[in-house]
């Protein structure tokens, strides 16, 4: 029904943009009844293949040759002239934001990412800062990168993108790809996870995701179709432990704008595995009150609350990204006890080399 229905309308959205040429006794009548059922058609491809959550699919792949047997063929052909169509539209409307975009996908559907790219920064340019925009340009990036991998840069605007809007679908995609490339399983799992919340139960996208999810864990040496149980306080609740973070002179000088705080709650001993928690704050502003809880584990299999004693350790990301590199600033770490009433404190002092 939503497909009949979406037809019908845009049938009619066309039929009544092009009914000027239409009536025209021209050479542009037969070109303008061609659109009418071109538009709809494409326009519902486009949608299906790059307009719904289930095109998020599994890791991009890097980008392919398309051989000259591909390139001439009558769908190529049609996606041609509807992309010739845009660029005439666009050159008459340069700031339609939309139009830029449709451009954008269309061309990336037919893997002519560097036209892609371009039509994006035209689309940065005219809204700098929006998340669509910034979310689409990385996914482009990796297409363009001989590799397939996301760059640092890239984690920072996706950081920056889901700090604003942290139930973006695509972005939470792709932050888990990033992590996963990173060795930092456990906080792809956190980003899916996130994703998860948001798709229908049983779908291809969901079944897609939870199939990365099951990867993660079982590189992480979990036993995916045996997770361990959670084990609850007798009261069924943990209150969690007030915390009070703050940065000396030489730290807080360091903040770029747009700097994170990472406050990385593990189990005592070794810094080894992934951490139970991490609480993540974009342009921090010492001191800063936390409150740490079980809202704050990365796996719903592991929570925070199964230990005795945790760990805490704070630290300023200057990349944005969780894995500590040279030049950010730290806490030393503290033990807690989980019953501990006391309010925590951790100041960052310490430069990592």
């Amino acid at each position: 029904m939503f497909w009949s229905i979406s037809a019908a309308v845009l049938f009619v959205a066309a039929l009544i943009v092009l009914s000027p040429l239409l009536r025209a006794k021209s050479l542009w009548q037969p070109f303008a009844l061609a659109m009418v059922f071109l538009v709809p058609a494409a326009a519902l491809w486009i949608y299906y293949e790059i307009g719904t959550p289930d095109a998020i699919g599994l890791a991009p792949p890097p980008p392919r040759q398309v051989n000259t047997s591909e390139a001439h063929t009558p769908e190529s052909g049609e996606m041609d002239a509807m992309i010739d169509g845009l660029r005439s539209r666009l050159t008459e409307n340069p700031e339609d934001l939309d139009g830029w975009l449709l451009l954008a996908r269309t061309l990336k559907a037919t893997q002519r990412f560097p036209e892609a790219a371009q039509a994006l920064e035209t689309a940065n340019r005219i809204a700098p800062g929006n998340p669509q925009v910034m979310v689409d340009m990385v996914e482009t990036n990796i297409f363009l990168s001989s590799d397939g991998k996301i760059s640092d840069e890239s984690v920072a605007t996706l950081t920056q993108v889901l700090d604003q809007y942290p139930d973006m679908q695509k972005a939470l995609w792709l932050m888990g790809i990033a992590s996963s490339q990173a060795g930092d399983d456990a906080f792809a799992i956190s980003y899916w996870e996130s994703l998860m919340e948001q798709l229908e139960p049983g779908s291809p996208t969901a079944e897609s995701v939870q199939s990365q999810i099951n990867q993660a864990q079982a590189r992480m040496g979990m036993d995916v179709a045996e997770a361990p149980a959670v084990a609850a306080p007798e009261d069924g609740t943990w209150p969690g432990i007030k915390l009070i973070v703050n940065a000396d002179d030489s730290g807080q000088s360091k903040i770029p704008a747009g700097g994170v705080l990472y406050v990385m709650i593990r189990a005592p001993g070794p810094a080894m595995g992934p951490p139970l928690g991490v609480r993540r704050v974009i342009d921090p502003a010492f001191p800063l009150e936390l409150k740490i809880s079980d809202q704050d584990s990365m796996l719903k299999e592991r929570q925070i609350s199964s230990e005795s004693e945790i760990r805490l350790q704070a630290r300023i990301s200057l990349t944005g990204s969780p894995a500590a590199s040279s030049g950010d600033w730290q806490s030393e770490p503290v033990t807690v006890a989980l019953d501990s009433a006391q309010t925590m404190e951790l100041l960052i002092d310490q430069r990592v080399e």
